[in-house]
């Protein structure tokens, strides 16, 4: 077993919850020692943390120690790569914002290099103190040596950096803050792509809607009344990640109507618990079925395949729904949809 440095630069309450993971039955570790750059900084207790430019300066922080660096057990180079990879996966999963997701540098053994280089300017560098690390680590331990939920977390992040938005920017509050139509054609393809990735999630976690020509999956597709085998297949499916028939999903609509939104068949949902707190804000409450029927028929049909003419007016909420949906299946089939970021109990 090797050891490699990821240049991640731990929050104390990240290196707690990730002192507190155990991974002992499992072919990989994790550990925590201290950042070799002289840079970061935390309290002796933890509760306050420190950024320093110049390294020769450390000397003036009276009860200080390093603060961590995440250090990566494996047997080789490239399965170390596969887990630092689950783990920056695990991050957006906590907050996913990939426009500032910072990338760290290649792994490097820890024999590769002598610490006291990182006190190079240029070495230390390589170094970024991020949130949520510990968040990703916790998803590593539930992912590891399940390919379905690794390749899972690899279509969420594509997703997210091909074409995406913050949680924080689909808070009603802020009501429509992004035009529904871009002209450009580069962002009609990285949305459609965006939304066939989100879906990708959906089919890689087995919760898909099962429906065929013999089997359709409405009997009325007007109203929206499903075929009673097909419904319960996959409130079945839904179920073992704990999904129950009361679980809902609240489905973005801003502003007007899009041409998208119009096209929906069937139009599910009823309106939000915050819809009358702004005018812009029409967000519909469906259940999970209803939810990755709407995914389903935005890939089908707008999104991939040959474009048609409605593919030019996916929006930013149409992609944000989908990638939300396949966060919230992936947390819940690792079981970490209701656990706490910060919970070491759990």
């Amino acid at each position: 077993m090797k050891k490699y440095r990821s240049h991640l630069i731990l929050f104390h309450r990240d290196s707690a919850l990730i002192k507190s993971l155990n991974f002992d039955d499992h072919d990989i570790d994790l550990e925590v020692t201290p950042e070799p750059t002289g840079t970061f900084w935390k309290s002796a207790d933890g509760r306050s943390e420190s950024w320093i430019k110049d390294p020769q300066e450390s000397h003036r922080f009276e009860n200080t120690v390093p603060a961590d660096e995440l250090i990566i057990i494996a047997k080789n180079e490239g399965i170390a790569e596969d887990i630092l990879s689950t783990i920056k996966g695990g991050i957006l999963l906590a907050y996913p914002d990939f426009n500032n997701f910072p990338l760290v540098a290649d792994l490097n053994s820890v024999e590769e290099i002598q610490p006291e280089i990182y006190k190079d300017e240029y070495f230390n560098n390589y170094y970024k103190q991020i949130g949520h690390v510990g968040y990703g680590c916790r998803v590593l331990k539930e992912a590891y040596e399940r390919a379905d939920f690794q390749y899972a977390i690899e279509k969420f992040k594509l997703s997210l950096k091909i074409n995406s938005m913050t949680p924080d920017s689909a808070h009603p509050k802020h009501g429509q803050i992004f035009k529904h139509y871009d002209p450009d054609k580069s962002y009609h393809t990285s949305g459609a792509f965006a939304i066939t990735a989100a879906f990708s999630v959906v089919e890689e976690l087995g919760l898909e809607v099962r429906s065929s020509s013999k089997k359709p999956r409405f009997i009325d597709n007007e109203k929206g009344t499903w075929n009673p085998s097909v419904l319960h297949d996959i409130e079945e499916r839904l179920k073992k990640i704990g999904v129950t028939k009361i679980d809902t999903f609240d489905w973005i609509f801003r502003g007007d109507k899009t041409e998208v939104e119009k096209d929906l068949k069937p139009y599910f949902g009823f309106d939000s618990e915050w819809t009358k707190l702004n005018e812009d804000v029409r967000d519909k409450t469906l259940t999970f079925p209803e939810a990755i029927h709407n995914l389903s028929y935005l890939r089908n049909f707008i999104a991939s395949h040959k474009f048609s003419t409605l593919t030019q007016f996916i929006s930013p909420y149409d992609i944000f729904n989908a990638q939300s949906l396949a966060r919230n299946l992936i947390l819940r089939s690792l079981g970490l949809w209701k656990i706490e970021l910060y919970n070491h109990t759990n």
